[in-house]
């Protein structure tokens, strides 16, 4: 780990950490990134807005301490995304499994790792288990009879003390939207991490951190305060903590950047607007709006009414002409019976793209059921 948290504005063109990735920003959704020269003028992979703009950025010179690399193969991403599309019935023409797939973009996202010396004073009550025995009156078969019960309480008592403590890898994040992004991607498991190394990067873009380690820390600190609650209450033997107090200075910070992988894509709504998905290559979970075709079904619906209407033209056709041919009464009757049906038929893919959009709500996350 590295103590070395400074950070600095790097020029546009100038490339990091030897992997030849310059910064590049994104004018719609203003996210930065460092990303190969032939990427520059590209969608951004996370909005899929605006093409990425060569710009200056600010950040920690030094390369990454830690990753975790993507861990899914072809055929598995294949599936995830099949599953994805395959549960809408009547789709945006342009949501397709194959326009997901050509269209993915793997993606490096920052979190800090911070390290820290806790020494200080601290107060808290502290709770203690107990068990209390007693009787309970209950009036049955006609007599009064009494039940033993055993009441779990607990006993607070206060203790003060005096903590010199060091904790490690506090997870931090280094995004402003850190838990929008944990909301779409899932947890990671943070002890698979490597060590940092150019190789594990491949054709991906890296996000570039918009909260730097001194802007992080009060999100650090009260993770830090939250460990050392637990820790004097697990030194007072106590089962319980309330009301910690703590008055510390936090010394030796060091951080660590950790990068987490995920794939982006995208396809076209009706309106021709970008609905972005966000795959977790770890818990093997998609995320992202799957929404219905409120035209393609009213297209669909106009159709089978079509056909609705030229089968009770016929019928009608067969009802006139029955008076020539009294055979085709029967006709005209099995045929205005069909229309009628085809045409309570239409009502289903005019409705259904609405109610399916309103029963999505919020864009939720899928874990697909995937062969290893």
């Amino acid at each position: 780990m590295s103590d070395n948290h400074e950070t600095i504005i790097v020029e546009e063109n100038q490339a990091l950490w030897g992997t030849a990735r310059q910064p590049a920003g994104c004018p719609h959704c203003k996210r930065v990134f460092l990303i190969k020269e032939s990427a520059m003028g590209g969608i951004c992979p996370l909005c899929y807005q605006a093409p990425l703009e060569s710009q200056p950025a600010l950040l920690r010179p030094k390369e990454p301490e830690l990753l975790i690399p993507f861990n899914i193969n072809k055929k598995q991403l294949q599936s995830l995304v099949d599953q994805f599309v395959s549960g809408v019935w009547i789709k945006p023409p342009d949501f397709q499994s194959d326009n997901l797939m050509q269209r993915m973009t793997p993606i490096y996202w920052p979190m800090w790792l911070v390290d820290c010396d806790v020494d200080g004073h601290w107060q808290m009550e502290t709770g203690f288990d107990y068990q209390v025995e007693s009787t309970k009156e209950y009036f049955s078969g006609g007599e009064w009879r009494s039940s033993k019960q055993i009441e779990d309480r607990i006993r607070w008592e206060p203790r003060v003390g005096q903590m010199q403590s060091h904790f490690a890898n506090i997870p931090t994040p280094a995004l402003e939207n850190h838990q929008t992004r944990v909301r779409q991607t899932g947890p990671y498991p943070l002890n698979q991490a490597e060590p940092f190394a150019n190789r594990n990067l491949g054709h991906s873009v890296i996000e570039v951190p918009d909260l730097t380690p001194d802007n992080a820390w009060p999100l650090a600190q009260p993770q830090a305060a939250k460990r050392a609650a637990d820790l004097c209450a697990e030194a007072a033997g106590a089962g319980h903590g309330r009301n910690f107090a703590l008055n510390a200075v936090y010394n030796g910070k060091n951080w660590t950047q950790l990068l987490l992988p995920m794939l982006t894509s995208y396809y076209l709504d009706e309106q021709g607007n970008p609905q972005v998905v966000i795959i977790n290559s770890e818990s093997k979970s998609i995320f992202g709006p799957r929404l219905a075709s409120q035209k393609r079904g009213l297209r669909i619906a106009g159709i089978i009414a079509a056909i609705a209407g030229v089968l009770l033209a016929i019928a009608l056709f067969s009802l006139i002409l029955s008076a020539l041919v009294p055979a085709l009464r029967q006709v005209a009757a099995f045929v205005s019976v069909l229309g009628i049906g085809v045409g309570v038929t239409a009502i289903i893919p005019a409705v259904w793209p609405w109610q399916w959009n309103r029963q999505q709500g919020k864009p939720a996350r899928m874990h697909g059921n995937l062969d290893t």
